[in-house]
């Protein structure tokens, strides 16, 4: 079996790299681009927006990862529900992006690669159903903690929160307002835990964050 690593260059190989602007739309029931991508820099996600303009964020993309390849596959539904649904750059990104007609040939020919495609499919499942169940729990303070470690990148001797998660953007991802995500992570500085660099959010003691954020399941027990 591929290592992930190996995979991943694999496709890189049959793709041509781009670049998106922020608020392009990578995917969406009416988008005409049928591609598939592995996301080299910046941050996408998968959301919603109402009717009434409220954005719902499922699942963010980093670096690294391989986005929006289950459309290649599921190309048709009974009803219109995933016309409500994208997969958006939220920032500017730099991708390879590869047609569903050569990902699909290259998956054919390569059927070792279905492990690494099936266990990619799970961690996505996985990561959205976590934060669907986060966001049920109703406390803002424990759910913040929770998505912080979910989202963090080990970089160096800290870990790091991607640049582009603004206040509002954590925000969005949770539901809630900004004020009180500012108000949450001016707590987390004072308690030593977090700090800004610039535009980024650094974790100095993931060990302490991730107690806190688990004390949504403690409180249960």
């Amino acid at each position: 079996m591929e290592s992930s690593a190996a995979c991943l260059n694999e496709l890189r190989d049959l793709g041509t790299l781009t670049r998106k602007k922020k608020n392009d739309c990578l995917y969406n029931r009416a988008h005409l681009d049928k591609y598939v991508y592995c996301l080299e820099e910046g941050l996408c996600a998968l959301h919603s927006v109402s009717p009434g303009g409220r954005e719902r964020i499922y699942q963010y993309f980093l670096p690294g990862d391989f986005v929006g390849f289950i459309p290649a596959y599921a190309r048709s539904y009974p009803d219109d529900t995933f016309y409500a649904f994208s997969i958006t750059a939220k920032s500017a990104c730099l991708l390879y992006q590869i047609p569903y007609n050569t990902f699909r040939e290259y998956v054919e020919s390569h059927p070792g690669f279905y492990r690494w495609l099936f266990e990619t499919a799970i961690a996505h499942y996985d990561n959205a159903l976590k934060h669907c169940y986060a966001l049920q729990d109703g406390d803002n303070f424990v759910s913040l903690c929770y998505a912080l470690t979910e989202l963090a990148v080990c970089e160096g001797p800290h870990y790091v929160i991607h640049k582009d998660f603004s206040y509002s953007e954590l925000a969005n991802y949770l539901g809630i307002h900004t004020i009180t995500v500012t108000r949450i992570m001016g707590k987390l500085k004072d308690m030593g835990v977090v700090s800004k660099r610039g535009h980024q959010t650094v974790i100095h003691d993931m060990a302490r964050l991730t107690a806190l954020a688990q004390q949504r399941t403690i409180s249960k027990k």
